[in-house]
């Protein structure tokens, strides 16, 4: 079994998370076991020894044939449509995001991976966002994407949303983080723009120019906190991260607080201070000013 394969077959056993798929890849390889030893091995060293739920116990030993040949399955699908998955043992995993406190074990990948090594921006702001805020959020990536720099962007949140329009009015690449699967969010042919409005400019996800990133199963829908797991991504992602607009005491508070203490560069956009007291929350926490867009 290739190491690509036993990645997929890990990833989709029932009750195996990132935690628990994290330990098991570490005893892997503290034990210098081959896959098909791991399989093998009786119920109680993959509870002890591996961690492993009693679910996924029980599919491995009951049923290993068919999710052998299911995860083949997908293996063939995702691979023809030129998708690829690390996992955090990958010398091409991105190192930012181990400063996470839980980082992805496996990433799926869609397209120009190159795009990571680029310096890419992040701009932040509530799911409630004001017009002006979004006003302000354009403007500000409109000139940072005049000046080469990626924006990290997503589908279902305003403020990421705005992002990838200004991109894709531009023609210009993105890095495109999802909070569910690449199968759900594409479609099976993966060719699907997943953003509606940006259908204007580009009928089909063109991976050629830009890069989506799901830590979730290909299949995995949409719980309410992916979004927050998405969010926290994003933002060990960016180069540069830029609040522009926080509810106080919201979790872009947070984040902005988590990333400062880890040593992280975090601006924060202050020309509405007096009626944004979230942006004020987080230029206390340390954050650098950011003035006008």
């Amino acid at each position: 079994m290739s190491e690509r394969l036993w990645l997929l077959l890990l990833t989709l056993l029932p009750d195996v998370g990132r935690k628990t798929l994290r330990h098991v890849l570490t005893r892997q390889q503290v034990r210098r076991e081959t896959p098909e030893e791991v399989v093998h091995l009786p119920a109680e060293a993959l509870r002890t020894e591996y961690g492993l739920p009693e679910r996924a116990i029980r599919a491995l030993q009951t049923e290993l044939e068919a999710r052998i040949a299911a995860a083949a399955q997908l293996d063939g699908h995702l691979t023809r449509c030129g998708v690829r998955w690390l996992s955090f043992l990958d010398a091409a995993y991105p190192a930012a995001l181990d400063e996470m406190p839980e980082p992805p074990a496996v990433l799926f990948a869609y397209g120009n991976y190159a795009l990571l090594q680029e310096p890419c921006f992040a701009l932040l702001a509530s799911h409630t966002v004001s017009a002006q805020g979004l006003q302000e959020l354009e403007t500000i990536a409109e000139g940072l994407l005049g000046q080469g720099f990626v924006p990290l962007v997503s589908t279902t949140q305003p403020a990421y949303q705005r992002s990838l329009l200004c991109a894709a009015r531009r023609n210009a690449p993105y890095v495109l983080v999802l909070d569910r699967g690449l199968l759900r969010a594409f479609g099976d042919d993966l060719r699907k723009e997943p953003l509606r409005q940006a259908r204007i400019w580009n009928a089909e996800f063109a991976p050629e120019r830009a890069l989506a990133l799901s830590p979730f199963r290909p299949r995995d829908g949409w719980v309410a906190s992916n979004s927050r797991y998405r969010d926290t991504l994003i933002a060990y992602l960016a180069s540069a991260v830029i609040v522009v607009e926080a509810r106080p005491n919201g979790f872009i508070v947070q984040l902005a607080q988590q990333l400062l203490t880890h040593g992280r560069r975090v601006y924060v956009l202050t020309t509405r201070l007096a009626e944004l007291p979230g942006n004020q929350q987080v230029l206390e926490a340390g954050a650098t000013p950011f003035g006008t867009p």
